[in-house]
């Protein structure tokens, strides 16, 4: 699973294409950006799936617990 971590890691290791005059490559610096984004995505989407499979967990626990409960008192 991807973390923040790998997010900081990305942003670490980054660098950009520099100009002859001006600075940085606009162009390379959005490309840079919108892969930072995608990256961030993933690791959203597979921390909101883990967290879901977690929620989803508890509530069949929950739901076993209270079936047995009802068959105690039934």
């Amino acid at each position: 699973m991807r973390t923040m971590q790998d997010i900081a890691d990305q942003l670490s290791a980054m660098k950009f294409r520099k100009k002859m005059f001006g600075g940085v490559d606009e162009a390379d610096v959005w490309k840079k950006l919108e892969q930072l984004q995608q990256t961030y995505q993933l690791v959203y989407d597979e921390q909101a799936a883990y967290y879901q499979a977690l929620l989803d967990e508890r509530d069949q626990a929950l739901s076993r617990l209270m079936n047995r409960r009802g068959d105690a008192h039934g």
